[in-house]
């Protein structure tokens, strides 16, 4: 191949890569509507059951608790979120680091009242190019009980529990050396691919969520990190036969057109509760293209009353195939993590 062809090839490579990139970078925020279209039915499997198929992306900017500086404002007006989303678009577009959960909206908010920029956005390891489409309805947040939008008081302990927690992650034997078992035993599970959750919660990036139904079971496939849930359906309680897993185990029923999801046996808390969490979903078709799903979580030993938040999921663009989340390969982070600590004890020697 000569030189001329070469360089022709190379700048056409490079011109699609840039064209590819750009198209994943996501540079705008879209408003959408929750209201069902007039003469919109649910659609429905042979077995009557509402069809709730399908790869669902949670990638919703609406905050979980409703900032403090909109008091006791359920929704904001068609125009005045018009207004926010041409801020969160002007802050996702110029973002450099990724914008996680609330930080979409936060900082628009922020933008829309005055406010300076942060110097640097909190998060250091991930670009802004990775993270998925987000969208704004009128809600100020996904909280909808308490009727504040905001997750109630910590019960009593719960803050000094989790104080401990962190502590015990700090900790190291001082009487020995920490063995590598131990020291990665404190690293963050997400770090070590031993993350996840069985909730939808997503916004963020890979956060698509594929269903699949038979009238017996319900199977939901979670992205990151690649669990899939299994779930019986029936009237039984949620079985706690074999040892508590990160998805724990859940028993479905349907209430009308509702499938409403039980589940129990967690290893690790969510949202900062108890692994004894009891957790409640809800799942409706409610537009052609929108799944609600519902969440309610009881911890007496994390909260003075149980709180429930409602998210909108929509179809997942592209494909619509989830792809394997390979969160092992080429995952440095553990070992660099234990690798910078053995340069630093080296030095101080």
């Amino acid at each position: 191949m000569s030189r001329q062809w070469t360089a022709a090839f190379v700048a056409v490579v490079a011109a699609l890569v840039g064209v590819a990139v750009a198209a994943q970078h996501p540079r705008s925020v879209t408003i959408i509507s929750t209201a069902a279209p007039e003469g919109w039915n649910v659609p429905r499997l042979a077995d009557g059951r509402p069809d709730l198929q399908g790869v669902w992306a949670n990638d919703s900017a609406t905050p979980l608790q409703r900032p403090e500086a909109l008091a006791d404002r359920t929704t904001l007006t068609d125009e005045e979120v018009a207004e926010l989303g041409e801020h969160a678009a002007a802050v996702v577009g110029g973002a450099d680091d990724a914008l996680f959960g609330d930080q979409v909206f936060l900082r628009a908010l922020g933008s829309l009242e005055g406010e300076p920029p942060p110097a640097r956005y909190p998060f250091y390891s991930y670009g802004q190019q990775w993270m998925g489409h987000r969208w704004l309805d009128n809600r100020t947040s996904l909280i909808i009980d308490p009727p504040n939008g905001r997750l109630p008081p910590l019960a009593a302990g719960a803050e000094e529990r989790r104080r401990q927690q962190q502590e015990a992650r700090r900790t190291v034997p001082t009487d020995r050396p920490e063995t590598v078992a131990e020291e990665l035993d404190r690293l963050d599970p997400g770090v070590r691919c031993r993350g996840g959750s069985p909730m939808l919660s997503g916004r963020g990036y890979n956060s698509n969520y594929q269903i699949f139904q038979t009238p017996d079971y319900v199977a939901i496939q979670l992205e990151m990190h690649h669990e899939t849930r299994l779930i019986p359906i029936g009237d039984a309680a949620p079985s706690r036969v074999g040892p508590p897993s990160v998805v724990g185990s859940s028993r479905g029923r349907w209430n009308g057109d509702t499938l409403v999801v039980e589940t129990s046996n967690l290893l690790r808390g969510v949202h900062g509760s108890t692994p004894d969490v009891r957790m409640t979903e809800r799942f409706s078709r409610v537009g052609p293209e929108l799944l609600q799903y519902e969440f309610t979580l009881d911890d007496p030993s994390t909260w003075t009353q149980p709180w429930t938040a409602r998210i909108f999921l929509r179809p997942a663009p592209g494909t619509g195939v989830i792809y394997e989340y390979a969160c092992h390969e080429g995952n440095y982070a553990a070992e660099l993590s234990l690798r910078s600590t053995r340069a630093a004890e080296a030095r101080q020697q």
